[in-house]
């Protein structure tokens, strides 16, 4: 398999993580999704990626989120992109919600890989993404990695994550709010 086959759906899944809270409408649509596919290993792969517990997200769940949701991608990359199109449609006035406390978490573990997936993904022309960060004046240094979650206060910080994906969707804007 070509690298690129791989590192497209690397940046999917970034995504895809970044989407913590889903409502039971996604998770309906995603089980249709997970229960169309043939592949033999697919099933339970999506029955152990539509049990992971919210309330104990925590760096191994994210660990385990990514090997499923990168395995599935990879193989299904048409439909993985319908899939973000309408996930993308069904948060457009009510954007996906991710609590503060995950603040050092995105920043310490989710940036660095859109960096270089993106920078990655650029080259090939697959796909052009770009970051916004705007932070509280009051609050230099809030992600940085010397804090904890604990140390992290009542929202303080916005990030706007923007995709755009290759030519047939270029007009469609992912747009992500984490406050």
């Amino acid at each position: 398999m070509a690298d690129v086959d791989l590192r497209l759906p690397t940046a999917l899944v970034l995504l895809l993580l970044s989407a913590v809270q889903y409502s039971s409408a996604d998770l309906n649509y995603i089980n249709a999704v997970c229960s169309d596919l043939t592949l033999p290993r697919e099933p339970e792969y999506c029955v152990r990626f539509l049990k992971l517990d919210q309330r104990s997200y925590d760096a191994t769940t994210q660990e385990e989120f990514s090997y499923i949701a990168l395995d599935i991608i990879t193989k299904n990359y048409t439909r993985t992109r319908n899939f973000l199109h309408d996930m993308a449609s069904r948060h457009q006035e009510e954007p996906i919600q991710i609590p503060s406390d995950r603040c050092v978490f995105w920043y310490d573990t989710y940036l660095p890989k859109l960096s270089e997936a993106k920078a990655l993904l650029e080259k090939k022309a697959y796909i052009d993404a770009s970051l916004k960060v705007d932070k509280a004046a009051d609050a230099p240094g809030i992600c940085n990695s010397e804090f904890s979650d604990a140390d992290v206060p009542s929202p303080v910080y916005r990030t706007n994550l923007y995709l755009l994906i290759d030519s047939q969707i270029t007009q469609d804007l992912f747009r992500f709010n984490i406050r």
